[in-house]
């Protein structure tokens, strides 16, 4: 595990650290997110939201290195890292599937669809996602090797001020 996911934002002591190989497939990203979810509810049983958020931003950012990194071929490795500690969740994904346009996670913003909610389109939405619900992201490329880690409160800032 690289320095990025060794180390949060945080100031508390690691409660939990898993790491796992996973192919870029439907199931083993789907089994992952399982296991990982299961490890942090048991953990953290009264920070659901931290929890949501990160369910999300994971399935969004392994979903995205197996249909734009491994262009959906199910051929290649995702190194999965989590650690947490009281009031953060950083996760940290490895990959050799095809590095970011531009070498940067694209920029996400909502745009003013003027559809029903019903017709939205499928997609679109995921990094504007994995921004809004992470404190901190990094993406670098070194050595045909993708490095990409989020860091997502466990409590919201609005839940943490005081009125």
């Amino acid at each position: 595990m690289s320095s990025l996911a060794r180390l949060p934002l945080s100031f508390g002591a690691p409660r939990l650290h898993y790491e796992e190989t996973i192919n870029a497939d439907p199931i083993s990203i789907r089994d992952t997110i399982v296991e990982i979810m299961k490890r942090l509810q048991h953990e953290f049983p009264a920070q659901s939201e931290g929890i949501i958020s990160t369910e999300i931003v994971l399935a969004e950012v392994l979903n995205n290195i197996a249909e734009h990194g491994y262009n959906q071929s199910n051929l290649g490795d995702i190194i999965v890292s989590v650690l947490c500690t009281d009031d953060m969740i950083s996760v940290e994904t490895r990959d050799y599937g095809l590095p970011m346009p531009g070498l940067n996670p694209p920029e996400a913003e909502l745009e003013d669809l003027p559809v029903s909610i019903d017709d939205l389109p499928e997609g679109g939405f995921g990094w504007f996602f994995i921004r809004s619900l992470s404190s901190h992201m990094e993406y670098r490329r070194a050595a045909s090797q993708n490095i990409f880690c989020v860091q997502i409160p466990t409590v919201s800032e609005m839940a943490t001020q005081k009125p």
